[in-house]
């Protein structure tokens, strides 16, 4: 079986990375998704955000990834001993974005926001109903109970 440091020896010598990493988001800013909380000005246009890291045993090599209109800006952190990770590390986060994003930030609109807000507040009144519904049934059955 060995240790770790036969283990990590093994994967040097078969030309393998020593380690596997993961990514994270750690921050996620997607102020465009639901229409200008923030500034309050439609027409006002801000970038996605995105901050994570990907995980190192002993530190991280910390991005930051800014979205608009199609065009992506991103910021790699990192120590000289991850060099060989970066690659990995940045095709990992960028998939994650995009795989995590409610759509592409060049479909945003404020019609869109509309709809989508619409619909929001369709889904919120349902969940109320639902819970209204579920007090009562909870009430009724508190009654049957106290009679028994």
């Amino acid at each position: 079986m060995g240790n770790k440091a036969d283990k990590k020896r093994l994967r040097e010598l078969a030309g393998e990375k020593i380690y596997k990493g993961d990514v994270v988001i750690s921050e996620k800013d997607e102020m465009l998704y639901i229409p200008f909380i923030q500034s309050g000005n439609p027409d006002e246009e801000r970038p996605w955000l995105y901050k994570g890291y990907y995980r190192m045993p002993d530190g991280a090599i910390d991005m930051e990834l800014k979205r608009m209109e199609g065009h992506m800006e991103l910021s790699v952190k990192s120590i000289e001993n991850y060099k060989e990770y970066i690659h990995e590390a940045v095709e990992g986060f960028i998939s994650k974005v995009y795989k995590e994003s409610p759509h592409e930030a060049k479909s945003i609109s404020i019609e869109q926001h509309d709809e989508e807000t619409h619909l929001l507040q369709k889904t919120i009144l349902s969940l109320e109903a639902e819970l209204n519904k579920a007090k009562e049934v909870n009430e009724k059955m508190k009654q049957v109970i106290s009679e028994l």
